[in-house]
């Protein structure tokens, strides 16, 4: 059975493992130990029989959060992992009273992209030239104000 939960330097490795299939990193472990330290970033963990099988994690930056990075081992994919996972960030934004989620994906990640808008995501914006190889990213966004109806949201 897979568990979500919050993340935890047991999970080091196998983050380390996810961030290097998935995105080809050299600074994985620098980066996720920089992570445990930052005081703005939350994320959520898939384990299942204590291996990683994916993440996802955001920055809360002035009651606005920006998805970091949503992975999934390939071997693992198409089993609602990264829908859940995201699932974990936007009542983790609910609870917390966050107004809106943002993120980039990718122009050619057409499955992601579909995920995303699922989830009640729009398209908000592109950035040109934003990934090393001067892909395009989409940008997306989930508001919040009319579900939380707080002053605070804008």
């Amino acid at each position: 059975m897979i568990e979500y939960v919050l993340m935890e330097r047991k999970h080091l490795e196998g983050l380390v493992a996810v961030e290097e299939e998935c995105f080809n990193s050299g600074f994985a472990r620098a980066t996720f130990q920089k992570e445990f330290e930052n005081k703005i970033a939350t994320y959520f963990v898939a384990v299942e029989d204590e291996k990683v099988l994916g993440y996802a994690g955001l920055w809360n930056i002035c009651g606005a959060a920006d998805i970091i990075d949503v992975a999934v081992l390939e071997s693992h994919r198409r089993r609602g992992i990264a829908q859940n996972l995201i699932s974990c960030l936007v009542e983790f934004c609910k609870k917390e009273k966050i107004c809106e989620i943002n993120l980039e994906v990718r122009v050619s990640n057409i499955p992601a992209i579909k995920l995303y808008e699922k989830m009640g995501f729009m398209q908000s914006g592109m950035r040109k030239n934003y990934y090393e190889n001067r892909e395009d990213a989409f940008l997306m966004q989930r508001k919040f104000e009319e579900e939380n109806n707080e002053d605070n949201c804008y």
